[in-house]
């Protein structure tokens, strides 16, 4: 089984204020992990990084995902890749459930693609 995603040595800031210092992170295909820590450890500024906020400038290390160097994908780029940030609280929006929004998200990303 081979690694899905691969953090190596990343190095981001926000503000010019460093948050993370030499993560490193291998997640195989399958395999389920969580991220604990205090606020302000850094575990919501790695998932923004992983999909590419554009507010945190990665100043060292590498992002793979499924063999592909992310790093300079655009956050597009890399939902298509079906890389998605999902909130423990989304916004609600009336009349809309999750899964419906959820399914309409990754159709507005797949190229090319049949509706789900």
């Amino acid at each position: 089984m081979g690694s899905e995603l691969v953090i190596k040595n990343l190095h981001a800031n926000i503000e010019g204020k460093a948050i993370l210092r030499g993560v490193d992170l291998m997640v195989k295909q399958g395999e389920v992990h969580a991220l604990m820590g205090p606020n302000g450890s850094g575990k919501s500024t790695l998932a923004n990084v992983i999909m590419g906020n554009p507010k945190y400038e990665v100043t060292d290390g590498e992002i793979w995902f499924k063999g592909e160097n992310i790093l300079e994908y655009s956050p597009d780029r890399r939902a298509r890749m079906r890389l998605f940030l999902a909130f423990q609280y989304p916004m609600s929006i009336p009349g809309v459930s999750v899964a419906n929004f959820l399914r309409r998200s990754l159709e507005a990303v797949r190229e090319g693609n049949k509706p789900l």
